[in-house]
């Protein structure tokens, strides 16, 4: 398509000022915060309103213009960049708190909402969220549901997925689609397993390939009466995940964050939340666990608790060493120790020399975490990285390993390992159906 007859239609649906073809504009959005190969788009426009998107999408739908849906561009697997010929919708300027129910403990938002905006709004009437990225000044909402993620509070309230209770989404040909509760037209949202199935779930984890979300309604908690954090360290990898195990199957904790895993010293935070005397209970539990085992450490509480009143800004810290790499995926328990120690052989095998491994678990297994580190002018040590990086992402999902964000990083390798499977082709069948000129998120998950 001529490129001034896609920005004058682009601009007839948001106005002259959200959308752009200035080239020194694009190139800010060939990258996230990954080391994916990066493509110009044709186009960034900037919707404001659920109509905007869906007009954008039926536009793009009779002209095949591939899209990519965009949020703050923080995740780190290539997901939301654009695709050769393809433009991208950045939701940012949809970043309205809708409704605060605080009878049903709810609130909706727009998806361009960022979770520094959100908390920020919901803690001065003394509430909060149940999950917030670590990087909560630039991840929103929608994109967040979309990966699903988890962050901090990811042992209590497990994932941000676990959080929605419906959303409203722009499917692949531009209609306008309500889950949950709020499907039926005389309801609100209030319950998400409703009217049939749960199509909310649909959106959960798909990262734009069914659809644009742009309004969610997310569960909200009473502010914790108290937050305690304590810092303790301890030898062995073994020994760790035991720990880690059974704090959270006994759910005592919020979260437990462990960002520095070497084969010597595990050094971990654990953060309880909730009343006075529940936290010193939950305290006191935690403890018993930990002295079970030799080799651990008690820290005190004074440098996670600084850690915890900044963490919108130290979080990331551990990028001092360059731009990195990321192999972020789950495992159960029973693999943990296996999965830390494959990815490390891995990353000696290709010559990677600065790294971080990185466990944060969850009720049922640990999000794993390989922070692969390069300066951007040596390209020797990213070759290195982008070698590593295949043979860790082939060897996680042979061990059972769920990804984290999917993207287009991990795109070839599910595809190699589940094609075959019925759970793929169903995915596939839902995507044709939903979306059978292909051009939402192409290439993301596989698809």
């Amino acid at each position: 398509m001529d490129i001034n007859i896609l920005l004058n239609r682009l601009k007839a649906i948001v106005g002259d000022n959200s959308v752009t073809t200035e080239e020194f504009i694009l190139q800010t959005y060939t990258n996230d915060f990954s080391v994916s190969p990066s493509v110009v788009p044709l186009a960034v426009v900037r919707p404001g309103t659920t109509e905007q998107i869906s007009n954008i999408v039926k536009f793009a739908n009779e002209n095949k213009i591939p899209i990519s849906p965009r949020g703050g561009g923080s995740a780190q697997e290539g997901g939301c960049l654009a695709v050769e010929g393809g433009i991208v919708i950045e939701t940012l300027r949809m970043d309205r708190i809708l409704k605060i129910d605080e009878e049903n403990s709810t609130v909706t938002v727009e998806a361009g909402i960022t979770f520094g905006k959100l908390m920020a709004a919901l803690e001065k009437k003394g509430w909060k969220i149940g999950i917030a990225p670590s990087g909560a000044l630039a991840g929103t909402v929608g994109a967040h549901l979309s990966r699903p993620g988890v962050g901090w509070g990811n042992v209590k309230y497990v994932s941000q997925g676990d959080q929605v209770l419906g959303v409203k989404a722009v499917l692949p040909m531009g209609d306008i689609v309500s889950t949950g509760t709020a499907a039926n037209p005389h309801s609100e949202v209030f319950f998400r397993y409703a009217l049939g199935p749960d199509l909310t779930g649909l959106f959960i984890g798909a990262e734009g390939v069914y659809g644009i979300v742009a309004e969610a309604t997310l569960r909200m908690y009473p502010y914790p009466e108290e937050i305690y954090l304590e810092r303790f360290s301890v030898k062995g990898l073994k020994d760790a995940v035991s720990i880690f195990r059974e704090i959270a199957i006994h759910n005592l904790t919020c979260f437990i964050s462990a960002p520095f895993i070497n084969s010597n010293e595990i050094v971990f935070d654990i953060n309880i939340e909730g009343f006075k005397k529940e936290v010193e209970a939950k305290k006191e539990e935690v403890r018993k666990i930990i002295n079970k085992y030799s080799d651990v450490k008690f820290l005190g509480s004074d440098e996670s608790l600084k850690f915890w009143e900044n963490r919108w800004y130290n979080t990331g810290l551990e990028f001092v060493d360059g731009i990195a790499g990321v192999i972020n995926f789950f495992l159960p328990y029973s693999k943990i120790e296996l999965g830390i120690n494959e990815m490390r052989i891995l990353i000696d095998k290709h010559g990677v020399t600065k790294y971080v491994q990185q466990l944060f678990p969850g009720p049922t297994g640990s999000e794993v975490v390989a922070l692969l580190f390069h300066n951007p002018s040596d390209k020797e040590e990213l070759n290195k990285i982008y070698s590593a990086m295949e043979e860790m992402m082939s060897k996680a999902l042979i061990l059972g390993g769920a990804p984290y964000s999917k993207g287009r990083q991990w795109a070839p390798f599910l595809k190699e390992e589940m094609e075959e499977t019925g759970y793929w082709s169903m995915s596939k069948t839902i995507k044709m159906a939903l979306d059978p000129n292909g051009i939402m998120n192409p290439g993301v998950i596989g698809f």
